[in-house]
């Protein structure tokens, strides 16, 4: 693997995380007229998907300094707790987890094993293991459904707008490659 394409999930991460506090959650903080702990679109989730989908387990390692790096960023050193450490952790393991789970079930939904791209079932995906760090983060939280509400919804609607950006990006690039061979042919 090549260093580029090892630091690319990193900083993909990191503009995510970016994206979503310094853009995202302000223009809803304004919409809503009120300040609310998360965000509907939390793009990060949408990273972790996509690597998790590609790399596979590789995906641990590939995020993990971009996830370090981006907590230090925006909690500084006070906010390396351990409950932040295991939420990392979680965070970065449930993902592939729910690829190998799925897969163990006979659905190998991985990039590896598909012919052609299909967001469909990485959404499946995504929206199962959003799910799943949502149940940890509410037993480490004592039960705070709304902030747990809030990530799913964040997770989910984070997934969602990357992957239909990708799937418009991919359609047009199909059309120019169909348009172009039409010309030579």
């Amino acid at each position: 693997m090549r260093a580029v394409e090892f630091c690319i999930p990193s900083l993909a991460f990191i503009f995510g995380l970016l994206l979503t506090t310094h853009i995202v959650q302000p223009v809803q903080d304004w919409a809503l007229g009120v300040e609310i702990f998360g965000s509907v679109l939390f793009f990060p989730h949408a990273v972790r998907v996509l690597t998790a989908w590609i790399y596979g387990w590789k995906s641990i390692f590939l995020l993990m300094p971009g996830v370090i790096l981006g907590h230090y960023m925006l909690l500084g050193l006070p906010g390396f707790t351990s409950a932040a450490a295991i939420g990392m952790v979680a965070g970065l393991v449930i993902v592939p987890l729910t690829f190998e789970c799925f897969k163990r079930c006979g659905f190998d939904f991985f990039a590896t094993a598909m012919q052609v791209p299909k967001f469909t079932p990485v959404f499946l995906i995504g929206s199962f293991s959003s799910l799943f760090n949502a149940a940890i983060f509410n037993g480490f939280t004592g039960g705070q459904t709304f902030a747990t509400l809030i990530f799913v919804i964040g997770d989910i609607g984070g997934l969602f707008v990357v992957c239909l950006f990708l799937m418009l990006i991919m359609r047009q690039r199909r059309k120019t490659a169909d348009s172009q061979s039409g010309l030579a042919g």
